[in-house]
């Protein structure tokens, strides 16, 4: 009789512990990350809440209640986040989202895990497209979004450090004199793209250039883009 009552209390106590334990880890991680979290970042970067929870962490996924439920093939997992304004004078969006599906079928599972979030400032004036990337990162490489063609800036600094595909020479020479101003972020590595209506830097959850390292130059990014966008569409 006593081992018959034992072991379900065990299990009870074990049980207990491991919520307790990730109740106090999540309220941890929430403190201590809290710069990653979106009122926070709007608040640093002079932006508006415009979609999502203020309490979401975009860099620290152990932090979100909701994600470290994960998801059920009813109810799939979908965490969105945009922040807007313009505290320079030009619009300026921070978008994240994270999804997570998981589809059953006949003898198969399958799990569809999707992210993005990029910073990015819309241009006064369209511009030939373009992108960058870091031709070195601590591990891996960026895959490129844009089919563009390489072009050279002539200036043997940045082409060694970068990669800057474009169809105009012009823009070019020109990102040549600007990619200096990403120099705090070359660690993590850098990901412009320029889709001719707005620049943008993209972060990546796994990867480079990683989303926290990214967020944490988030002050940096913002204005070195700003700078950017009005430099390449006025």
């Amino acid at each position: 009789m006593i081992a018959v009552l034992i072991v379900p209390l065990v299990g009870l106590l074990i049980g207990g512990f491991v919520l307790v334990r990730g109740t106090l880890l999540t309220r941890g991680s929430s403190r201590t990350y809290a710069r990653y979290q979106a009122g926070q970042l709007a608040w640093l970067l002079g932006l508006d809440l415009v979609e999502g929870d203020p309490a979401t962490n975009l860099a620290v996924r152990i932090a979100n209640p909701e994600m470290r439920r994960g998801h059920s093939p009813a109810q799939p997992l979908h965490v969105q986040v945009r922040l807007s304004g313009s505290p320079h004078g030009v619009p300026v969006e921070l978008h994240y989202e994270y999804r997570e599906q998981t589809t059953r079928g006949l003898g198969s599972v399958t799990r569809d895990e999707q992210f993005g979030c990029r910073l990015s400032v819309l241009t006064g004036q369209p511009f030939p497209p373009f992108e960058v990337t870091s031709r070195k990162v601590p591990h891996g490489t960026i895959d490129r979004l844009l089919g563009l063609p390489a072009v050279a800036t002539g200036r043997p600094g940045i082409d060694a450090a970068y990669l800057v595909t474009t169809s105009a020479p012009a823009m070019a020479e020109l990102l040549g004199e600007l990619l200096e101003g990403f120099a705090p972020l070359a660690a993590s590595g850098v990901h412009l793209v320029g889709d001719g209506q707005r620049v943008a830097f993209v972060m990546r959850r796994q990867g480079f250039p990683h989303l926290r390292i990214s967020l944490d130059h988030a002050v940096t990014l913002r204005d070195q883009l700003t700078v950017l966008a009005r430099r390449v569409g006025g």
